[in-house]
């Protein structure tokens, strides 16, 4: 059982910033005032051209555990979710990298538009200490639009923690290689960690909110909806279970087309035989669950 103290210096914290200034600094703010501080946070700008780097160094003076870090901008992908996902990639190994000085049990990544309340990172520990096969956990990531309105939307699911707040259990992390490098990082992160055994689970009563977000026009939601739907081919996913997925996504806004416009982007990738870079065990396991989830659903409705 580890002591008190150990609890109090365990983990340390990733993030990949692109051109964040409206942001950052509350992101950064949410952190210093944790009840339970990093023994360290890598902060790398990943080429940002506006103020992002000066803040980043600004915090980086005051608090010692603050580390800043800059890489060239990240391309290369075929798009600018694909060069996000990458930067994470690239960010999380030149941590990793860094790191090797410290005795440390978990690793958050966390983006740089995320904030939380002071006890955020206390809560989230106290709940991998008392599961040791916990492997990846977090809080609700809620949606915070543009406006500044809370949105319908986030990463809520219970065995799913999507990128913005992935905290990692350092043995799971080693045994899933980091995150991978060919885009779709968080949910790669998830399966892999779940096909090696370990639990991932949300704590939605543990909220943190992911700030910036789009809001539901069908300007700004129906691409979001077909990227997803490509993601879901690309990934693996099986038809019947997509089809169960776009007929409840069609209930959200905006209504009908959310769904629909998911369904055209996973036909539209099939159509165009877009290939999937996941190793095959990782799709066998994913479409293991798939099957699993849908016999489940079948069940419930007999």
């Amino acid at each position: 059982m580890p002591t008190e103290k150990r609890q109090r210096n365990s983990y340390v914290l990733v993030t990949a910033a692109y051109n964040e200034e409206k942001q950052i600094d509350q992101t950064i703010l949410s952190v210093v005032r944790q009840t339970v501080l990093p023994l360290r946070w890598i902060i790398v700008s990943d080429g940002s051209t506006d103020r992002t780097d000066l803040i980043i160094q600004h915090y980086a003076a005051q608090y010692p555990f603050i580390v800043y870090k800059r890489l060239e901008k990240t391309r290369g992908g075929p798009n600018k979710y694909e060069n996000t996902s990458l930067a994470q990639a690239r960010a999380m190994d030149l941590a990793r990298a860094s790191l090797t000085d410290l005795d440390y049990d978990f690793l958050g990544n966390l983006d740089a538009d995320v904030t939380f309340g002071p006890d955020y990172y206390e809560k989230i520990l106290s709940h991998l200490y008392e599961d040791p096969k916990l492997g990846i956990a977090g809080g609700g990531a809620y949606s915070v639009l543009k406006d500044g309105r809370l949105g319908a939307g986030g990463f809520i699911q219970p065995d799913f923690v999507g990128g913005p707040i992935q905290f990692f259990r350092r043995q799971c992390l080693e045994d899933i290689g980091g995150y991978a490098t060919y885009g779709h990082s968080d949910s790669v992160a998830v399966f892999s960690a779940r096909m090696k055994g370990w639990k991932v689970r949300c704590f939605p009563e543990i909220h943190a909110y992911h700030h910036g977000m789009p809001g539901n026009s069908i300007r700004e939601k129906v691409p979001i909806c077909f990227r997803m739907g490509q993601m879901d081919y690309i990934m693996g996913a099986l038809a019947l279970f997509m089809v169960g997925r776009c007929a409840a996504r069609m209930f959200y806004k905006p209504y009908v087309l959310a769904g629909l416009s998911m369904f055209a982007g996973y036909s539209w990738a099939a159509i165009k035989k877009k290939k999937s870079r996941l190793p095959q065990d990782l799709r066998r396991f994913l479409r293991a669950d798939q099957k699993r989830k849908i016999k489940e659903s079948f069940r419930l409705r007999s």
